[in-house]
């Protein structure tokens, strides 16, 4: 609808001709336009647009009701108006769709700009200090540390343990940042999947009488079975204690909470004194503060691994967990225009680049994007 028609709409409003289907649009856009926080006029905007608007009403009704008393000619100010409610409800209306663009630009235009999907690339820390990038050009075999042979395996980091008792423990740290993921084979065989933006901390060795890393943002564990040496994870505040299972770990540090997702064998979750066992297909939820663990008994298992296996999926998700995902796989700065609360149900592959995931969501009619250097600005 342009703002002809618009227009026209509003005034039949205002005079009480508009059919119900009419009604309907005119309260559909006053509630998008709360949903949007547009919601914003100087006082001089509003009050000329309630005298605007009340003029254009008792001249209406002076025209058709000329014969009427100035009590019957009242009457259908307050029956339209409803008071100032009515009016501000017309005037945040009217607002909405002159502040509108007169149309969202080519695709092509608003998408000149795209953004290539993540990659397989890390950052090793070794025991030292010393750093070595993990990508295509590194080589087959990084060096070694301790009694530990490290190398790079087609976009993987291997630990092969060397013979024997590890006579010095060294500690390495492998880092992701947006846009990048990697997997990690531990010496004792456990395989670990980084998802962008996150990290593992880990001897090159494990002894003692547990098995124990520490992460940052998420990771996915298949962990290599030992009975007599407990795998434990730790992750600000919150432990997961495992002998030999494949989990999800997720918390990263914009997220509103913790999440430990079983999806095989038993793990212990526990936070400042509070504990919960998981069985296969439960995920433990723990909010930021505080030591509460909900237990979801149906996660949605095929989102939360979706990235390791290589897709997007959403299962009514709304735009700004969407973002997220978003944000940290194409390295972006995502910037909202205003208030949109919209959900989505999609599965998209993680290696098209970041205009055609955008197009595959904009397909729906609920939101639009436009991707301007490296930042990507969603639209209602």
């Amino acid at each position: 609808m342009d703002v002809t028609a618009a227009k026209t709409l509003l005034q039949r409003y205002l005079e009480g001709d508009a059919s119900q289907e009419e009604i309907i649009i005119i309260e559909e856009w006053y509630q998008q336009l709360v949903h949007a926080g547009e919601w914003h006029w100087t006082e001089d905007e509003r009050q000329a647009l309630e005298a605007k608007m009340e003029a254009h009403l008792l001249g209406h009704i002076d025209r058709e009701d000329a014969g009427r008393t100035e009590r019957a000619r009242v009457l259908p100010i307050r029956r339209l108006l409803g008071a100032a409610v009515v009016v501000a409800v017309i005037a945040a209306a009217y607002l909405l769709i002159m502040r509108r663009p007169a149309a969202i630009a080519p695709v092509a235009v608003r998408y000149r700009n795209d953004a290539r999907p993540g990659r397989n690339a890390a950052l090793l820390t070794l025991s030292g200090g010393k750093t070595v990038l993990l990508d295509d050009s590194a080589p087959k075999t990084i060096g070694r540390q301790g009694n530990a042979v490290i190398l790079n395996d087609s976009g993987g980091l291997v630990y092969q343990a060397g013979t024997g008792q590890a006579s010095e423990i060294f500690y390495n740290t492998l880092t992701t940042q947006k846009g990048n993921q990697y997997h990690l084979t531990l010496p004792d065989g456990t395989g670990v999947w980084l998802n962008a933006l996150s990290s593992i901390t880990y001897p090159t060795a494990f002894t003692g009488k547990e098995r124990r890393v520490s992460i940052s943002g998420e990771a996915y564990f298949e962990v290599a079975k030992n009975q007599q040496l407990p795998f434990v994870v730790q992750q600000a505040g919150m432990t997961v204690e495992v002998l030999g299972t494949s989990f999800d770990v997720n918390g990263y540090g914009d997220d509103l909470a913790q999440r430990a997702t079983l999806v095989e064998g038993k793990i212990r979750v526990g936070k400042e004194g509070a504990v919960s066992v998981l069985e296969p297909g439960q995920q433990a939820v723990l909010g930021k503060t505080g030591n509460s663990i909900i237990v979801d008994h149906d996660p949605d298992i095929e989102a939360v691994l979706a990235w390791k296996n290589g897709s997007f999926v959403f299962n009514y998700t709304d735009i700004g967990a969407i973002m997220q995902q978003v944000q940290r796989w194409y390295d972006v700065e995502v910037i909202y225009e205003s208030n949109i609360n919209k959900h989505f149900v999609a599965d998209i592959p993680r290696n098209v680049p970041l205009s055609q995931l955008l197009q595959l969501l904009e397909g729906t009619g609920q939101v639009h994007f436009r991707i301007e250097g490296k930042k990507v600005f969603v639209m209602p």
